[in-house]
């Protein structure tokens, strides 16, 4: 064990390298600091702010405005200290006659990084405005609606035996509609949002990914699949995120694709017995009809389950 890195006797485990690291980095500063004039200190924070990428600083919009405000002054007045006989006179000789000039250019051009500081410390504040207006982006809500013996599951398995391309689940839970696909021979996949629901079936060789359907699905090339499966994740998403899901589950499907959806009805999200991710969700579920806009040019077929609690949607190009 170590002490923290505020010296306030909180003990860190001995086996975290990096933190052992950082706290012994931050035990030399604090032990040297005195050592290391403020003036000094200053400079190489300067110097810091000028050469260091603004990735390495972690990005932060303050940390490169300051740099701006550092170098939004010119100074017309250049150093004459020299190494060399006379060399002093000389510069100062040459300072003397151009200083007029330089000194309207430098006034000039100073006037204009002043002016564009102003607009971006303007253009931060509201920024910083709006990131405590809006809320944090949400992570994407599953409802496990499904199991092999649902009643949609036969349709969705018809479905995809014409395509030819492989078929993509999501959010595929521990891949129970995959495994049905590959045995109906089905070249079939999976990915799931959620941390952990895959890690089982991965183990058993199963081709199943935690990873979220918007972010698998930009990575996927365009035309690629020839089917796709959606079942518990456009019910809770915001409007804004299921149009680009929609969006790129489409770009990605093939000539002659299929897509499915599941997807409870508005009567059975906002029923007493649906899911408590229901209450929590950022959206709500879309009326059957309103697919066959949103897939606007493919051949929409939409089946109503048999309590009215959920339907099935299944779209062909």
């Amino acid at each position: 064990m170590i002490d923290g890195p505020d010296g306030d006797g909180t003990l860190l485990p001995a086996d975290d390298p990096l933190r052992q690291v950082m706290a012994e980095i931050d035990e030399e500063v604090r032990r040297r600091r005195a050592e290391v004039p403020v003036e000094r200190e200053r400079e190489l924070d300067a110097l810091f702010l000028e050469h260091a990428p603004v990735g390495a600083r972690g990005g932060d919009v303050s940390d490169a405005l300051r740099m701006v405000d550092q170098s939004a002054f010119i100074d017309p007045v250049v150093p004459v200290a020299s190494q060399r006989p006379a060399g002093v006179a000389i510069k100062k000789s040459l300072r003397s006659m151009n200083l007029w000039y330089i000194g309207y250019v430098t006034h000039q051009v100073s006037k204009f990084g002043a002016a564009v500081s102003r607009a971006l410390h303007a253009i931060d504040a509201q920024l910083a405005d709006l990131r405590e207006r809006m809320p944090p982006p949400s992570a994407t809500r599953v409802l496990d609606a499904g199991s092999p013996d649902t009643w949609w599951v036969a349709a969705a398995l018809d479905a995809c035996r014409t395509t030819s391309g492989r078929v993509l689940h999501a959010a595929c839970a521990d891949g129970w509609l995959v495994k049905l696909l590959a045995d109906a021979g089905v070249d079939a996949y999976g990915v799931d949002p959620r941390p952990g629901v895959v890690d089982d079936a991965e183990l058993r060789g199963a081709d199943l990914r935690q990873e979220g359907p918007l972010e698998h699905l930009r990575a996927v090339r365009g035309g690629s699949l020839g089917g796709a499966v959606l079942s518990g994740v456009v019910e809770c998403m915001e409007s804004t995120r299921r149009d680009a899901l929609v969006d790129l589950v489409t770009d990605a499907l093939g000539d002659s694709a299929v897509l499915v959806v599941h997807s409870l009805s508005p009567a059975g999200f906002f029923a007493d017995d649906a899911p408590p991710e229901a209450d929590l969700a950022p959206g709500r579920p879309l009326r059957p009809r309103t697919w066959a806009h949103v897939l606007h040019g493919w051949d929409v077929d939409v089946v109503d389950g048999p309590t009215g609690s959920d339907y099935l949607v299944i779209a062909r190009r």
